[in-house]
């Protein structure tokens, strides 16, 4: 009999600890958690006329619900910023920009900028700090950024591409030091060629480097974005990153007044499909339909969306004279609350509007 009891005692309290861990796993966190993966950025000896100081402050949400940057306040009107507004999904990454103006601000600074978030410590503070030297020499429109004791023209340069041809432009380089700056060697993909009669620079004097850009493949349409990478021997900032984006369309300048006339015709029923409110997480789907009036077949090049939580299916790729074909769009809802846009891209063979843009929103609820 006292085994029974005793029995029955351990199953009871094995009852309970099993529902205690059932009651654990459901508990929702009441504070948010991140990550600052760095909390002060020295932007070293810069130039009072070369330009605003940018640096980027990565924040990993680590917790088990959305990560809120409620509010960024800096230090002094001489810096400025700019966050990652939405919510930040658990595992995702969000941003906040430091922007900092030397201009008539000679000497050395350390500006406190305080974060203001959801999680249980409200309030935490990142730092930028620097050398501001005052500026022998006004930059006006041709050095507007500076890297280190490099003043630059640009850091990012657009391109336009059409077909298989190139484009090209000049990325012009000033020596602010007083040494010699040497390029030790330039880093581009494949499909770009920095060239230059000079690679030294003596101090207080310029260089032009030509940047020529092809498409990376052959009939790959749309917007690319890549990175230059030039190693340097200043101690400041060794390594110059150049950002290259470029929007590469089809070449239609081939073709005769008489073939223009009988060329494809795109439009489309809508370019804006609202899908009103739907939960968090859940899918809703639409289609367009595109309808070519043009004379010859209408190719459908490429559709793309903005994002990952967008899928889409062409009925057919390519569309007959006066014909119709669905364009099936599936989207899911993650990682944000409230309005949420997302756009797609259509590039077809019409060579008077190659490249349609259409919308589709939803307002997330939980």
């Amino acid at each position: 009999m006292a085994l029974s009891i005793n029995i029955a005692k351990a199953q009871k309290s094995k009852t309970k600890k099993q529902k205690a861990v059932t009651e654990e796993e459901v508990v929702i966190d009441k504070f948010a958690k991140y990550v600052l993966e760095e909390k002060e950025y020295d932007f070293g000896v810069m130039n009072e006329n070369g330009g605003l100081l940018i640096h980027d402050f990565p924040i990993k949400n680590t917790g088990n619900i959305p990560l809120i940057i409620k509010d960024v306040q800096p230090e002094c009107g001489c810096t400025r910023t700019e966050w990652t507004m939405q919510p930040i999904a658990p595992g995702a990454v969000g941003n906040i920009k430091a922007v900092y103006n030397p201009m008539g601000r000679p000497g050395g600074f350390r500006k406190a900028i305080t974060i203001f978030t959801n999680a249980e410590r409200e309030q935490v503070q990142i730092f930028v700090k620097g050398t501001i030297a005052p500026s022998k020499y006004q930059f006006g429109s041709t050095y507007t950024y500076q890297y280190g004791y490099l003043a630059v023209n640009n850091n990012t340069f657009k391109f336009n591409v059409y077909g298989s041809n190139a484009d090209s432009t000049l990325l012009k380089m000033y020596n602010l030091s007083n040494k010699k700056i040497q390029i030790k060697r330039i880093e581009t993909p494949p499909n770009i060629i920095v060239t230059g009669q000079e690679y030294e620079m003596r101090p207080n004097t310029d260089l032009d480097l030509q940047i020529k850009y092809w498409p990376r493949h052959k009939g790959d349409l749309g917007d690319f974005s890549q990175e230059i990478k030039i190693y340097t021997n200043d101690d400041s900032l060794p390594v110059k990153l150049i950002y290259v984006n470029a929007t590469v369309r089809e070449d239609f300048s081939h073709l005769t007044p008489k073939e223009l006339k009988k060329a494809p015709k795109i439009t489309i029923d809508k370019v804006l499909h609202d899908f009103g409110d739907i939960g968090h997480k859940d899918s809703a789907v639409t289609n367009f339909i595109i309808t070519n009036k043009g004379k010859t077949d209408l190719i459908i090049r490429k559709v793309k969306p903005s994002c990952n939580c967008v899928n889409v299916e062409m009925e057919t790729m390519v569309i007959k004279p006066r014909k119709k074909a669905k364009l099936n769009v599936d989207y899911t809802s993650f990682n944000v609350v409230g309005l949420d846009i997302r756009g797609i891209k259509i590039i077809s063979n019409d060579p008077n509007n190659s490249e349609l843009n259409v919308t589709i929103r939803a307002n997330i609820v939980r």
